[in-house]
């Protein structure tokens, strides 16, 4: 590949690329220059040589090496490998790589996953928060389009965590998810797909919000995101036909991943890392009906009541209104879980550090 680097944001000394936790000192974007459809001889790019431009991030291009043939991990249309990333003073840092699942079998899909991958891009590399999953940068000599990477975290999800470390502090983690959301939501960004596999936790047992995929930001105009997730999170009128009769007067037929939608993902989420219980599956009939609905809210005589505080249980409740609308926003739902909490000495923490846009 010839020159891949023309399209990339100008890359800091990697002295500033580290292992773990910290969050990696970014440049900012810079637009790249000559003529996007050549390459540096002046011959037309192909595909793989035009897949890194416009991408915002630095170029690890030959310096990553995937450890395993197989995935670790894997999402709905991901999989992720551990790997390693050589720094120019020699020393190796495990990181996990994302790859897009792709055939390009002539009906443009190679295309589309690109466009899938840039947005994606876009929104994870302006990301800096103490509770957002770090971007490192990308790689594009690993699959047939560029590959994301970031800290690899041995703990893997929160709820592995919680499992391996039965004592630690459930409601310090709960409220870190919500403080990364909230960053989230006042950048203008809305997740999509909040369950326990897309919070992972660092080794000083820091719980950070990830998987961007589906991600949108929703004050671009013109910027559309399929309605995907996963069903047992995700809001009813995400998942359900809401006919009239049926819905309230807030609640839109063709609806879209929302702020409001993350929030009833958010409790479930919480309920989940309180209870070591995963959400009910859905009922298999797609249309809503009053016994369904009644049925898609928690119960509390379902949970064990020492592991959720009344108090706790109604901030989550309200999480659960069937109408968006009525349901608060994650900082509302941030000061009434400081209320919940207190006195608790991690709340006494300086704020995390928050990054532009």
């Amino acid at each position: 590949m010839t020159d891949v680097v023309l399209a990339l944001a100008k890359i800091r000394d990697d002295k500033s690329i580290d292992a773990g936790d910290s969050e990696p000192d970014l440049p900012e974007p810079t637009a790249s220059t000559g003529n996007q459809g050549t390459n540096s001889s002046g011959e037309e790019m192909t595909f793989e040589e035009t897949a890194l431009v416009g991408f915002h991030g630095r170029d690890l291009s030959g310096r990553i090496k995937q450890d395993d043939q197989y995935p670790f991990a894997g999402g709905g249309n991901s999989n992720i490998y551990r790997g390693k990333l050589t720094r120019s003073d020699g020393r190796k840092i495990r990181v996990a790589i994302k790859m897009l699942r792709m055939s390009d079998d002539g009906t443009g899909q190679a295309d589309e996953m690109l466009r899938r991958m840039k947005r994606e891009v876009d929104v994870w590399s302006r990301l800096k928060h103490r509770n957002v999953l770090p971007f490192i940068g990308v790689c594009d000599d690993l699959a047939p389009i560029p590959v994301l990477i970031s800290p690899f975290y041995k703990f893997g999800h929160v709820a592995k965590y919680i499992s391996n470390h039965p004592d630690v502090s459930r409601e310090e983690l709960a409220f870190g998810v919500a403080s990364g959301l909230q960053f989230l939501h006042e950048n203008n960004i809305v997740h999509g797909d909040l369950k326990v596999q897309n919070v992972l936790v660092s080794k000083h047992g820091v719980p950070c919000i990830s998987d961007f995929g589906i991600s949108k930001i929703v004050s671009r105009r013109g910027f559309t995101t399929s309605n995907v997730g996963t069903a047992p999170y995700m809001a009813p009128e995400l998942f359900f036909v809401i006919d009239g009769s049926e819905a309230g007067p807030h609640v839109s037929s063709s609806p879209s991943t929302t702020t409001n939608s993350d929030v009833y993902s958010y409790a479930l989420l919480v309920l989940e890392i309180l209870t070591a219980q995963p959400p009910k599956a859905r009922p298999s009939r797609p249309i809503i009906t009053t016994r369904i609905r009644a049925e898609l809210r928690p119960k509390r005589t379902d949970y064990d009541p020492s592991k959720v505080s009344q108090g706790l249980w109604s901030v989550l409740d309200r999480c659960w209104a069937f109408e968006p609308v009525l349901r608060p926003s994650i900082s509302e739902v941030l000061d009434d879980l400081t209320r919940c909490f207190l006195p608790r000495p991690w709340l006494d923490q300086e704020p995390a550090e928050i990054g532009s846009r």
